[in-house]
């Protein structure tokens, strides 16, 4: 699972407990570990430079200041090397005696960012953090050190608040790719470690309920009459509130699977409400020892490093946290079965000569791009199909109230052609095969009616 481990030191109880988890990692997996230590000469060297105007006369003389520069630039340099080693030195003795494989990393420079360098540099399947170091306050949550790698790499990180890795392991689940890849290492953990296993996930109605309170204090009469805003609300009350409380089930019921296959028993936890602040108080309520969350979620947009949820219980969160998915082998990786959210093999029949689709209520899921640029026979596809880019800009010009049918039509379209991906081309043939949809034109005709 994870062949080669990075491991920041900087000498502080966090530290100490990143490298206990990486042997107990080691142990199971086989991993060899990297201890890392950055130290920064240079920084010292500027801030001699600061000083130098407060020193007294006798020292204010070019020839005197130059010297006082290279004895301190000296002692500076080979003092933070001595203690950067002895850092590294305790790293190496703990694996020795637990006879795991392993090696010393020393660099100079900002930490964070050689940190970064040496992430995008070379290949490591896992890096481990600790979410304070050495500069840390009573009222810290995440060390400045951690917060900034965390964002710029996009290797599984480990972020440990905490030496306990036993237990009980939580899995965050929205149904994104980051968080089916966390699924994945979830399942990992909690057979290697003999750990209990519990899925949650967490829909929000309330968000709609709010936004149309706020919509209703300011809308004038007219724009009421424009907006529809009785119909509109409707339609979340029945369709959107019900309809997210059985999507996010179905994550669930995915997740129960997938541990099923793999011979794990899995408690689900279905709860409506604010993401991160729901989570946020079952952790606190069960005390796991970690809880996993992908990177990113099902709003996730490009470019976005971190989601806000994950964000939020990345700080706030009392346990360890494993973000996942970030990397492309996560995403290419996904081995999941589909077979349950393709389209009854008798209706492909009626599909295909009658251009209907059935509604597939379970299809919120985005499987992971392929390489391949062609369609295969319908007979091999195994997943719902990607949305390139342009795709999804073109479905966000469609009606907001109708954008999930239709787009869940494409999706229907595609798979019975069998591509693996939804290109502007597939978009245009299934509008055109859509024209004559009569289930369109009657919640076209709904929204009309009032």
């Amino acid at each position: 699972m994870y062949n080669k481990i990075f491991i920041a030191i900087d000498n502080s109880r966090h530290s100490n407990f990143c490298i206990d988890l990486g042997i107990d990692l080691s142990h199971k997996y086989g991993s060899s570990l990297v201890g890392c230590h950055v130290y920064d000469a240079l920084l010292h060297q500027r801030r001699f430079r600061d000083m130098e105007k407060g020193l007294p006369p006798q020292y204010q003389e070019e020839n005197v200041l130059q010297r006082q520069r290279d004895l301190h630039s000296t002692l500076i340099n080979q003092g933070l090397k001595l203690i950067s080693e002895s850092y590294l030195d305790v790293f190496k003795k703990k694996c020795r005696e637990a006879t795991v494989p392993h090696e010393g990393l020393l660099l100079e420079g900002k930490n964070y960012y050689e940190i970064i360098k040496e992430l995008h540099g070379n290949r490591y399947d896992l890096v481990i953090l600790g979410a304070l170091g050495l500069a840390a306050v009573n009222e810290s949550v995440i060390g400045s050190v951690c917060e900034r790698v965390v964002r710029r790499i996009k290797t599984d990180v480990l972020v440990v608040k905490n030496k306990c890795l036993a237990g009980k392991v939580v899995i965050a689940v929205d149904g994104s790719i980051s968080s089916i890849a966390g699924v994945k290492s979830a399942i990992n953990f909690a057979k290697s470690f003999n750990l209990k296993l519990v899925a949650i996930s967490v829909f929000d109605p309330h968000y709609h309920r709010v936004a149309f309170e706020s919509i209703a204090n300011v809308l004038s009469k007219e724009a009421g009459q424009v907006f529809r805003f009785k119909e509109q609300e409707i339609l979340h009350e029945e369709i959107i509130d019900k309809g997210l409380a059985k999507i996010y089930q179905n994550h669930l019921d995915r997740v129960n699977k997938m541990a099923g296959d793999a011979g794990l028993d899995v408690d689900t936890v279905l709860m409506d409400g604010k993401p991160y602040d729901k989570i946020l108080s079952y952790i606190k309520k069960e005390n796991p020892s970690t809880l996993i969350l992908g990177r990113t979620g099902v709003h996730n947009t490009n470019g976005l490093d971190i989601g806000s949820t994950t964000e939020n219980l990345l700080r706030l969160a009392p346990c360890n946290i494993l973000l996942t998915g970030g990397s492309l082998e996560a995403k290419l990786d996904m081995t999941i079965d589909y077979a349950e959210f393709q389209v009854p093999s008798d209706k492909k029949e009626t599909m295909a000569n009658s251009r209907e689709s059935l509604l597939n209520e379970n299809g919120f899921l985005r499987a992971v791009k392929s390489d391949q640029k062609t369609c295969d026979k319908p007979s091999m596809l195994k997943q719902v199909p990607f949305w390139t880019q342009e795709a999804q800009i073109q479905a966000e010009k469609i009606p907001s109230f109708i954008r999930g049918v239709v787009k869940r039509k494409i999706e229907e379209y595609a798979q019975e052609k069998g591509c693996q991906e939804i290109t502007m081309q597939i978009v245009t043939e299934a509008k055109a095969l859509f024209m004559g949809d009569d289930s369109l034109h009657h919640i076209q005709a709904k929204r009309n009616s009032t």
